[in-house]
């Protein structure tokens, strides 16, 4: 092992990509091997003879899966022996196990090639979405409903609210009637408390997470409010409208957005005292960026990432003191750190973040 570390630590990024790539397509053999297996034993049950009464308590107490992997390792196998084009998907890594999990299912002999060519490539949350277009759900009911107390509460804790949606896309003039999530049992089970986005069609989606006892009675003044806007007081349409405007103004805060247009700085601007960017300048980068991660590799190849979004000052404004808008770009946050510790070195980058967080600050934009 100490051998193995030492080999690849000496490896060059290239290199090291380039192995770990033949690494994943080693696993996605070896996986489809262990499916193979699998569905042998359970089609002979051989379980049994090795003092197992199932597969899943096989997997579970012999070969120490999870519980979920165990089940979603059987469900392939058995898939996989009915329908040998999804070890051939595994394999050539066309689709993941997740994916694969998720259409086998729906896959028959008369559309397993054009759907498992749809799936290529794409996530588990894009493979759920095509899943729902393919073979979408009917909407779900509405419901706001107080879970049972938990048996030990915090002190300071608030009474619990679910709140379930199922969301379609529509434009904000009109949204049409939205649904919610169904009832939760009497006893819910820790993993029906968990926050779900899922999609149900193309157009529709279901949420459903748990709030406090504030959200729930926001909630109920929202819908008082907006009676004459939304006499029916639908969850899914005024979660949609607040949305509209949080994000609006999150990006009027953060990016400038929005405002009454000032002319930005022009390029040989004095040198400035402050960190703070202009708005004029914030509003022509994340325009001009497309409000994404600028980053790219030496393929090309751009960071596809929208979130934890920060302003980086290309030649560093540490070095520079000067905000203009064709040396400023946007870049997601770990991108961000990255260029600041090439720029003035991994370890004083380090020693600058911990100071930022024993103060208790948002480190803000390191190379900015």
């Amino acid at each position: 092992m100490m051998n193995s570390q030492i080999v690849v630590e000496s490896l060059s990024p290239s290199d090291l990509r380039s192995a770990t790539h033949k690494l994943v397509r080693r696993s996605h053999g070896i996986d489809a091997a262990l499916l193979v297996h699998l569905g042998e034993i359970d089609e002979r049950k051989l379980y049994l003879e090795w003092t197992f009464s199932s597969m899943f308590a096989f997997c579970v107490g012999e070969l120490g899966f999870s519980e979920d992997v165990a089940c979603n390792r059987i469900d392939l196998a058995r898939a996989a022996r009915l329908m040998p084009v999804i070890l051939e998907a595994l394999r050539s890594g066309q689709v993941h196990l997740a994916g694969l999990r998720l259409l086998a299912p729906h896959l028959t002999t008369e559309n397993q090639e054009q759907v498992l060519a749809e799936a290529a490539g794409k996530s588990k949350r894009q493979i759920e979405e095509l899943v729902a277009r393919l073979w979408p759900q009917p909407p779900v009911p509405t419901v706001v409903r107080k879970l049972p107390g938990r048996p030990n509460p915090a002190p300071e804790a608030s009474p619990a609210f679910s709140f379930g949606a199922t969301t379609p896309v529509a434009q904000p003039e009109s949204p049409p009637a939205l649904a919610l999530a169904p009832p939760l049992a009497p006893a819910p089970r820790r993993d029906e408390r968990r926050p779900v986005v899922a999609p149900l069609s193309e157009e529709t989606f279901k949420f459903q997470f748990t709030a406090s006892r504030a959200c729930h009675d926001k909630f109920r003044e929202a819908q008082d409010l907006l009676r004459h806007r939304i006499p029916d007081g639908d969850l899914g349409t005024i979660v949609e409208k607040a949305l509209e405007v949080l994000i609006e103004q999150v990006k009027k805060e953060r990016f400038a957005t929005g405002r009454k247009p000032r002319q930005a700085p022009v390029k040989d601007a004095d040198a400035s005292c402050s960190r703070h960017i202009p708005d004029a300048i914030k509003r022509e980068v994340f325009e001009r960026d497309g409000g994404r991660c600028t980053f790219s590799d030496e393929h090309g190849r751009r960071c596809a990432e929208t979130g934890a979004l920060e302003f980086d000052h290309r030649d560093g404004f540490a070095r520079t003191r000067l905000h203009r808008a064709d040396r400023i770009r946007l870049l997601c946050r770990g991108h961000n750190q990255g260029a600041a510790d090439h720029m003035y070195g991994r370890a004083f980058m380090e020693r600058a973040r911990a100071s930022v967080d024993r103060l208790g600050a948002d480190p803000g934009s390191p190379s900015g």
